[in-house]
């Protein structure tokens, strides 16, 4: 539901909405299930968010549009903010180790997603770049 919301927000074009919030939905349903496994909260959003880049960028590749429309709806739901209220609650109220530990932990997790996402990203063009050069290697061989 957030997705689409961040959908309509950015005005993605509305029969790209659906794809979009399925991208932040899958995203979501796998930090989850990685977190029911007994996985750390930073592993599941690393792990849903590498999800996030492979389908973006499979999205952008089939609908020739570009991967931006499905990857910002599609970690939306994994951004970790009530760990950043809760933080601040910590510090403004003086409990300052608990607020520095609850703000260690939201910064490795927004480093998690933002890897993650350059991961996936990365690797999926250069997977994709690879099999267009190998094509062309074969194409002059002929």
């Amino acid at each position: 539901m957030i997705s689409a919301s961040i959908g309509i927000l950015y005005r993605i074009p509305r029969n790209l909405l659906v794809y979009a919030s399925l991208v932040g939905v899958a995203a979501w349903l796998i930090m989850y299930y990685t977190m029911i496994v007994g996985a750390s909260v930073v592993l599941a959003d690393f792990l849903a968010s590498i999800a996030v880049g492979v389908m973006a960028e499979f999205l952008a590749r089939s609908l020739r549009k570009p991967a931006t429309i499905f990857i910002i709806p599609g970690f939306i739901p994994l951004v970790p903010g009530s760990d950043a209220y809760t933080t601040m609650l910590h510090m403004v109220k003086g409990q300052y180790l608990s607020g520095v530990s609850m703000g260690m932990q939201t910064i490795l997790i927004a480093g998690a997603i933002a890897f993650g996402i350059f991961v996936s990203s990365a690797i999926f063009r250069l997977v994709i770049n690879y099999n267009t050069e190998s094509s062309w290697q074969n194409v002059d061989k002929s």
